[in-house]
């Protein structure tokens, strides 16, 4: 069975090698109409090429091919094209720019006119489902009689032939996804460069004719299994015919070490700053000593290396998966001390990053500010010289310094805090048994407490708690005569529900007569 998935690879590259390294560039056509326009399509597209010729290129995939190695056809995809000139078109036909398949592709107009200041619409699918493995990219171009009015560049793929087991794009969980040289293929999670996130999840269902012995990674790739392992059995209901597994992966520290060369295989995602690569190190090892219903098969016994084999660099399985470029992992923020002029902010780590930056603002949701930088060993910061009693939010994201350049993950959830309040100041007036106690309002006090101490010797106790930052008097109940009492008075600030205290005021001393 290995030997005929390599044939079969060998053979879907022989039309994959020479369309992509035949396909042409652009040609200057003359007569092109710019105000031909694509207005909609029902498919997919992509951004093709690079800064500054980068062009959007229109899509046809067929997502699967069945058992008897017909593809699976897709919808018809509809393109709208209209014409905002005015120029009027009444002998209009769509063809592919030549190149070896220009049989592969319907293309039907809704009409041979193209009036000015209107649309017609082109219907798109695969000429016969009999359509050979192929990976093509083109362009429509639409003729007028010899002269061509507009290029459309575009591009289709239908997979590979499949055996019995049948490893197709369907089977897997994940994003359907588009991968330059082998196809639709499923995109099964990011981790990032950094390993701040490192762990993909995925899980396989096998609609083949026998069932699953073993699932392997190649020691020597970028992976392990969340076990440290690189065999996972499976589950016994999992690995039956129509079973399902679930794949938990790891990725080791080699994928940051041999990043720049592994690079070189992956396809770039500017907009998303990560690079795509194929999952080339998953092999599915079939257990074909056994039917779909468990049952011996005569004259097939399973040896050490299990049976037919799927996968690998040879008949690579459909996964991709993302590496960022930025710091994925999460950064959870707190305030671990407060004074009337500094906080101490402090935060997770994450594996691997280069650093990180705070920034600081007095409003929950806008006007940050960069404090600074700080190095990857560094989790904490003491930012100094602030006002008592203010109300501060923080952030800080992480970065990573990958080939040169600086890529930054997200931000925290802003983090609110605040310095405790200043000392009082207390003016303490007897009225009879009495005290008049009055102090200044603090800025950003949420309220007060006062105490009252009996001689020298006692204990000071709380006689009265604000929660008005507002209150700035209180007068005491009656006290015993012939004895002195000391009165001391302390702002707090409730932040994120817990109350944060001042220094005491300086004790005033006073006697009942």
């Amino acid at each position: 069975m290995k030997i005929k998935r390599l044939i079969t690879v060998l053979l879907t590259a022989c039309f994959i090698i020479p369309q992509i390294s035949e396909v042409k560039a652009a040609e200057t056509y003359p007569n092109l109409d710019e105000k031909i326009t694509v207005k909609s399509y029902s498919g997919e597209k992509y951004k093709a090429g690079e800064a500054p010729n980068e062009e959007e290129c229109y899509a046809l995939s067929s997502k699967g091919r069945n058992l008897d190695q017909t593809i699976v056809m897709p919808s018809d995809k509809v393109m709208v094209l209209e014409n905002s000139g005015n120029q009027n078109y009444t002998d209009l036909r769509a063809v592919l720019e030549e190149d070896s398949c220009t049989n592969d592709i319907d293309l039907v107009l809704s009409s041979k006119q193209l009036r000015a200041q209107s649309k017609v619409s082109l219907k798109i699918n695969f000429a016969d489902k009999k359509t050979e493995p192929c990976l093509n990219r083109t362009a429509i171009l639409l003729k007028e009689g010899n002269d061509v009015v507009k290029r459309i560049p575009f591009s289709y793929d239908t997979a590979g032939y499949r055996d019995e087991h049948d490893i197709s794009v369907s089977q897997w969980s994940g994003e359907y996804a588009y991968f330059f040289g082998f196809g639709t293929v499923k995109s099964i999670g990011t981790i990032d460069y950094c390993q701040s996130k490192k762990t993909l999840r995925v899980t396989y269902k096998n609609a083949g004719t026998a069932p699953v012995l073993k699932f392997t990674l190649d020691p020597n790739g970028y992976f392990t299994f969340s076990n440290g392992k690189y065999e996972y059995y499976g589950s016994s209901s999992g690995n039956k015919v129509g079973g399902t597994n679930t794949l938990n992966l790891t990725a080791k520290s080699n994928l940051k070490r041999d990043f720049a060369d592994a690079a070189t295989t992956g396809s770039f995602d500017i907009k998303n700053k990560r690079i795509a690569f194929m999952l080339s190190e998953l092999l599915i090892v079939y257990n074909d000593a056994y039917d779909a219903n468990g049952n011996p098969v005569p004259g097939v016994t399973l040896d050490s290396h299990g049976g037919c084999i799927e996968g690998g660099q040879i008949s690579t399985i459909p996964l991709s998966y993302n590496v960022s470029l930025k710091p994925l992992g999460t950064i959870k923020t707190k305030m671990s001390s407060s004074k009337t002029s500094s906080i101490k902010v402090s935060w997770n780590k994450l594996n691997g990053v280069s650093g990180y930056r705070i920034y600081r603002s007095t409003k929950k949701n806008s006007g940050y500010k960069y404090l600074k930088q700080l190095s990857s060993k560094t989790a904490s910061y003491t930012n100094k010289k602030l006002k008592s009693g203010k109300t501060y939010y923080y952030k800080v994201r992480a970065y990573s310094d990958v080939f040169g350049d600086r890529y930054y993950g997200s931000y925290s959830a802003p983090l609110k805090s605040g310095t405790r309040p200043a000392k009082p100041r207390v003016t303490v007036k007897r009225s009879g048994r009495r005290l008049k106690i009055k102090y200044k309002k603090i800025s950003g006090a949420s309220g007060y407490r006062i105490y009252i101490r009996t001689g020298k010797k006692g204990k000071y106790k709380r006689v009265k708690q604000y929660t008005s930052g507002k209150k700035v008097s209180y007068k005491s109940k009656k006290l015993k005569r012939k004895k002195t009492y000391y009165v001391k008075v302390r702002a707090y600030k409730t932040i994120n529900g817990k109350k944060y205290f001042g220094s005491y005021s300086k004790a005033k001393k006073v006697k009942i007569k």
